[in-house]
């Protein structure tokens, strides 16, 4: 039995790795990627709150384990300012007062290092990590999209390999399917997909993330779930305003 809870605590564990490596020269994006990364930055220019909805289900032989939390989130232009949550409920049992509050610390802590979170390989700040092919139609793409894979070499939780599907007539990207380049200990396998959409008018953004994950301790394998839903976005004048709204759980 311990066997089995050990696996379901780590196989998810959070992605808090922020290893800095020497990244080599590398051939420009292609103009389609810079494209994508302008609509994105534009996309987000300002002070937007959202709300996060997070469902993790872990599950080791005799094992079951879920967590569930509903937070708010402040960025201005793209970065992050804070998190708040008001809601965490592991295993059916909710939070209490000092634990949510220990959780909002960690969580802040660890973002405005710059912890935790995917580097998107079609945002400005992290293109340069990422290699890229040119952009390719696909079968499976949707009509005016095509597909770009993307890698990195940084060895960390933050970066992966993947591809993500870019409108022709828009430069936005529609979704984004990923390998983390480190799995959460013990996970053998990984994936993470994040689909983007109209969060309000004027802000193309992601609005759900889902990952899947298999592991393995001893004899024992595991699978995990995460589920990411982002909505009730808001635009604010300032950040004091923002984090007003976040303190009042009214954003």
């Amino acid at each position: 039995m311990k066997k089995s809870a050990v696996l379901c605590v780590v196989l998810l564990g959070a992605m808090t790795v922020d290893t800095r490596a020497a990244v080599p020269l590398r051939a420009p994006a292609p103009a389609l990627v810079l494209r994508a990364a302008a609509v994105y930055a534009a996309n987000v220019r300002g002070v937007i709150g959202m709300q996060r909805h997070f469902s993790t289900v872990l599950h080791t032989g005799p094992v079951h384990h879920t967590e569930e939390s509903d937070s708010g989130y402040l960025m201005n232009d793209g970065s992050f300012v804070k998190i708040e949550y008001v809601r965490i409920v592991d295993d059916g049992k909710a939070f209490s007062a000092k634990q949510t509050a220990q959780r909002d610390a960690q969580t802040n802590q660890d973002w405005s290092v710059g912890k935790i979170f995917f580097k998107e390989p079609y945002d400005r700040r992290f293109i340069g990590d990422y290699v890229f092919d040119a952009p390719k139609a696909c079968a499976a793409c949707p009509a005016g999209t095509v597909s770009v894979s993307f890698g990195s070499s940084i060895h960390d939780t933050q970066h992966g390999s993947g591809t993500m599907w870019i409108e022709l007539a828009t430069g936005r990207v529609d979704r984004l399917t990923y390998i983390p380049n480190v799995l959460p200990p013990h996970a053998t396998f990984g994936t993470v997909t994040e689909t983007s959409g109209w969060a309000m008018p004027n802000v193309w953004y992601v609005t759900r993330i889902d990952g899947v994950y298999r592991g393995k301790i001893f004899v024992l394998s595991g699978t995990g779930t995460f589920t990411g839903v982002f909505d009730h976005f808001r635009r604010f004048s300032t950040v004091a305003q923002g984090k007003a709204a976040l303190s009042a759980g009214t954003i």
